[in-house]
């Protein structure tokens, strides 16, 4: 609930009232927040992110060849 209240402003009677989808998706913009105000927290997004790719980059791929 802290990084919520630090990322939306709101105190942590406000964050309960919140619904359950909406708390989630201002957990995961909270913590994608936090995390890119460093380095190692953005060098973490990317790797987050490649990690959840399911297609090759194919243009990528064909200039490695």
């Amino acid at each position: 609930m802290k990084v919520v209240s630090d990322y939306t402003l709101l105190d942590f009677s406000q964050i309960d009232g919140l619904e359950v989808f909406d708390y989630y998706g201002y957990l995961h913009d909270a913590v994608v927040w936090n995390c890119s105000r460093s380095e190692a927290g953005r060098d973490y997004l990317e790797d987050a992110y490649m990690h959840s790719r399911t297609e090759p980059d194919r243009a990528a791929l064909k200039n490695i060849k």
